[in-house]
């Protein structure tokens, strides 16, 4: 059963656009937790946590985020597929877009007087199933010349939060640690043949049973299903979107290459001394196409 069709038989009507990481920011003490552990920091309990709305921004999908705590900007968002070499450029608009919303006024930027800012942070919490293979990617490696000092760069780290890679970032945040054992028992049930709905169903009231997230997975049941259907249906749409692009561009490599055939064909006829017309008939090229062959062999 292919992608599509697996798609196609669930019972989606999804319009929640939240993730269970941006639920679970914005719990205070959740965030501070998360936070502790992302960066290996020690955010004490009074340190205020923000969480700023991208909806807006040039690149935002639903399960990024942007959080300001103490003097930084943290930005995270997690990936269930393989890692997507654009991320610097992506996170690039999310912090202009933050920065001048939030925190910068027109007039301070022509002072004379320098504007603080606060420093900007950005990770991917990785929860695929392809091996992760590097920590960090940095802007600099998109730019088409290589070589030289550059004037801008973002660095992008990334965190293996999967369940089995008992990454010690897990072990820092019970918050964490909980939401990747959910996804990994959702995984589990949809490999042992439950429907994707069937899979988070079990895969909650499991954790709850482990007292696993219990009080936040029973207050936000339904919601939490919710959430993670769309998000399920996000990963779907995001496999059956590059399956198309390679199909078009195979039947595109096929067409231009029956294209470039009929182009050859055309000026082996004109050598051979056939008339425009014959050409065209032969062909079923254009006239226009034909004489501009012509006039180029001529």
């Amino acid at each position: 059963m292919t992608v599509k069709n697996q798609a196609s038989k669930q019972k989606s009507n999804i319009q929640y656009r939240d993730h269970i990481l941006r639920k679970l920011c914005r719990d205070e003490a959740r965030a501070r937790e998360i936070c502790n552990a992302v960066t290996g920091l020690n955010y004490s309990d009074e340190a205020k946590v923000a969480l700023y709305n991208l909806d807006h921004s040039l690149a935002w999908r639903f399960n990024d985020i942007a959080m300001g705590i103490e003097n930084e900007l943290l930005f995270m968002l997690e990936h269930q597929s393989s890692i997507c070499p654009n991320m610097p450029l992506r996170f690039l608009s999310y912090v202009t877009d933050i920065l001048y919303g939030w925190f910068t006024k027109t007039k301070a930027l022509y002072s004379t007087k320098l504007f603080k800012i606060p420093a900007p942070k950005f990770y991917v919490l990785y929860n695929g199933d392809e091996p992760l293979k590097e920590k960090t990617l940095k802007l600099s490696t998109a730019f088409e010349m290589d070589g030289g000092e550059n004037s801008l760069e973002l660095v992008v780290h990334l965190i293996d939060i999967n369940y089995a890679s008992n990454n010690e970032v897990l072990n820092k945040s019970e918050s964490l640690r909980g939401y990747s054992y959910l996804i990994d028992r959702i995984r589990n049930h949809m490999k042992q043949g439950f429907t994707r709905d069937e899979a988070i169903r079990a895969g909650i009231n499991h954790c709850i049973e482990q007292d696993v997230l219990a009080e936040f997975l029973k207050t936000n049941y339904e919601e939490m299903a919710n959430m993670l259907r769309f998000e399920y249906d996000a990963e779907v749409e995001r496999e059956v979107l590059r399956e198309e692009a390679i199909e078009q561009g195979i039947e595109q490599g096929i067409e231009q290459g029956i294209e470039q055939g009929k182009l050859e064909t055309a000026r082996n006829f004109l050598k051979m001394g056939l008339t425009l017309q014959q050409v065209v008939e032969g062909t079923g090229l254009d006239l226009s196409v034909v004489e501009d062959l012509k006039n180029k062999i001529n």
